[in-house]
């Protein structure tokens, strides 16, 4: 059985993988590792391609250059978080923003809960 030929996916991760290695600071902050737009954030997302268009042609399954490719998902995944290359998740900002508003709504501050009834009562002497 003949080996297979690992000459398009396999030399792109090399690649990617020795860039990271060689510049990483170890920051996972978005763009305080790897500068967003450079090099390394282009070929990732080269790479992040090359395997979106494998995967629609030859399905989720596929087995790439002798290597399921969920595994190569899961490795440029693993790159592109730790280089800091992906944004924060919208989510994690908006579980951030609900803290803040339960927050303030479940405050116990009476300091702007008036009976305005009562007030103009007392105010005009209607009791």
């Amino acid at each position: 059985m003949a080996k297979p030929i690992k000459t398009i996916v396999t030399p792109k991760w090399q690649e990617i993988k020795a860039m990271y290695e060689a510049g990483t600071n170890g920051s996972k902050e978005y763009g305080k590792n790897f500068p967003l737009d450079g090099e390394l954030d282009e070929l990732t997302q080269h790479f992040i391609g090359m395997i979106g268009a494998i995967t629609l042609k030859q399905g989720f399954d596929a087995v790439v250059e002798d290597i399921k490719l969920d595994l190569w998902k899961e490795r440029i995944w693993a790159v592109v978080e730790n280089a800091g290359l992906l944004p924060d998740i919208a989510w994690r900002d908006d579980k951030a923003l609900e803290e803040v508003r339960d927050y303030w709504s479940n405050n116990d501050d009476d300091e702007f809960d008036y009976d305005l009834e009562a007030q103009s009562f007392e105010t005009f002497g209607f009791n």
